[in-house]
């Protein structure tokens, strides 16, 4: 048998959380491109070509500039920060749904295989758990305008597959930061933990979701699929099994309700359940807490 053919893959907002996790477990047969709005020095390092992509702007122009031919988009960039997006819902709208639009149409005239990157924040949370085929019913700009993101690549782009990440979580990678890094932190400088007992996800361990992305993105599966733990959990429960796991006691956490945050709403239980195959195997990912040790390692 020959080799397999090498795809190029160009990943927008390769200096983000997600995007380091794709670099670190990129199969062999893919070469990547990236785009970022800044630039980024350890791309030069790994030898991956950047362009400057500001998603605040028309971005069919700015994608001139690349040169080579593209097989797959992998669309990570977004702004993903719920406040923000509740301050800034024009900011939101722009690079969260327009830009996406702009970039499926670009994908569509191109023949390339765009992999949208979505979240379970689409769910107004009173329903789990959610299955691919549930109707998104957002109740903030970041579930609203990333819904509205994902409406436009099922309109503007023809070959095309929707993955909704339910909270991933790992240590971040060349100077990015998570739930995981904020929550080491805080223990070691012996800092209150507040965690809330209501809000509910299926969180999952972000090297196996970039696994996941990669195995979708370089199938021919089309529409929207679940990238979800197989276990739902409260903040506070993961962070009684986090300390569980470190050899520390409970002392610092605290915990607090959604009722209690009145600065933007947010949906209690989003859940979620895949029930979709790739290549015929099930999508399903274990539990989070089957991933303590590369949680909390690099």
């Amino acid at each position: 048998m020959g080799q397999t053919k090498q795809k190029t893959v160009l990943i927008t907002g390769i200096s983000g959380y997600v995007s380091q996790y794709l670099l670190r477990f990129k199969p062999e047969n893919v070469r990547v491109l990236g785009t970022a709005r800044r630039p980024w020095p350890v791309t030069k390092q790994e030898n991956i070509a950047v362009y400057n992509l500001d998603l605040t702007r028309d971005v069919l122009p700015q994608l001139e500039q690349i040169d080579l031919p593209v097989d797959i988009v992998l669309h990570t960039a977004a702004v993903s920060n719920l406040g923000q997006c509740q301050s800034n819902p024009e900011l939101a709208r722009r690079v969260n749904a327009q830009a996406t639009a702009e970039l499926a149409r670009w994908c569509k005239n191109r023949h390339i295989r765009l992999i949208y990157f979505s979240t379970d924040i689409v769910f107004k949370g009173d329903h789990p758990p959610y299955d691919e085929q549930a109707q998104p019913e957002p109740i903030n700009m970041y579930g609203q305008t990333k819904w509205e993101g994902e409406i436009a690549v099922q309109k503007s782009a023809a070959d095309f597959a929707i993955g909704r990440i339910a909270l991933g979580l790992g240590r971040g990678l060349n100077g990015t930061r998570n739930f995981v890094d904020w929550f080491l932190e805080r223990l070691k400088n012996r800092q209150p933990l507040t965690l809330f007992t209501d809000e509910i996800r299926t969180a999952t361990y972000v090297g196996e979701l970039a696994k996941r992305f990669w195995q979708l993105a370089l199938s021919r599966e089309t529409g929207i699929f679940h990238v979800c733990g197989a276990q739902a959990l409260d903040r506070f429960s993961l962070g009684k099994a986090f300390c569980d796991y470190l050899g520390k006691g409970h002392d610092l956490l605290t915990p607090i309700s959604l009722q209690d945050m009145k600065d933007y709403p947010r949906p209690a239980d989003v859940s979620l359940i895949s029930t979709r195959t790739v290549n015929g195997q099930p999508f399903v990912i274990p539990s989070i807490l089957e991933f303590t040790s590369e949680l909390f390692s690099l």
